[in-house]
C-alpha cells in the first residue's frame, strides 16, 4: 500500500516539476535517506535558479548562496524532516503561527508548521531522516496546500 501512494505522489510530483532529471528523480525515489543534494535541486530548480542539468553540489552552492541553506554541505549529506521542512517552507507562501513568523521559518517552527497543515504526519521526529519516496510525498502535500496545484488540473495524457 506505501508502495503504491508513493508511485502515485511520484507521478504527481513528475507532472508537477517543470523539465525535472529522471536521473536525480529515480535515485531521490530509491534512497532510504533524502539527502541535502536532492531536496536543494528540487528547490533550486523549482525557483528557477538551476537547469535540470546542473549537478546536486551546484544546487547546494546555489541555495547556500541564494541564504535558503545556513551552511555548507555535501551532496550525499542526509537531510532531517526539520530542514527538509525549512527549504520546502521557502518554496511557497506558508501562513504560519506566531513562532513560525517571529523566527522566520526557523527549522523547528516550519516542522511543526507543517505538522499542524497535515503537510507531515504528527508521528514523525523532527531529527528523523526521511526516504526519498516520504520528500517527494511532502513536496506533493506542500504543492497541493500551499501551492496552486490541484489534481484535477494535472494534465495526466502521454504526449
Amino acid at each position: 500500500m506505501k508502495k503504491a501512494i508513493s508511485v502515485i505522489f511520484s507521478c504527481l510530483f513528475a507532472c508537477v516539476i517543470y523539465a525535472q532529471s529522471a536521473n536525480v528523480i529515480t535515485d531521490m525515489l530509491e534512497s532510504s535517506e533524502v539527502t541535502y543534494g536532492h531536496v536543494c535541486y528540487i528547490s533550486a530548480l523549482q525557483q528557477g535558479l538551476i537547469n535540470e542539468n546542473t549537478s546536486l553540489d551546484d544546487a547546494i552552492k546555489v541555495s547556500y548562496d541564494k541564504g535558503i541553506i545556513d551552511e555548507l554541505v555535501t551532496a550525499d549529506t542526509a537531510i532531517s524532516a526539520a530542514d527538509l521542512a525549512y527549504i520546502y517552507s521557502k518554496l511557497w507562501n506558508v501562513k504560519g503561527g506566531l513562532m513560525f513568523l517571529i523566527t522566520k521559518g526557523s527549522p523547528r517552527y516550519a516542522f511543526k508548521q507543517f505538522q499542524a497543515d497535515g503537510v507531515i504526519p504528527r508521528t514523525i521526529d523532527p531529527s528523523y531522516h526521511i526516504t526519498g519516496a516520504e520528500a517527494l510525498s511532502i513536496y506533493t502535500s506542500c504543492r497541493s496546500k500551499y501551492g496552486n496545484f490541484s489534481l484535477k488540473d494535472a494534465d495526466m495524457e502521454i504526449e
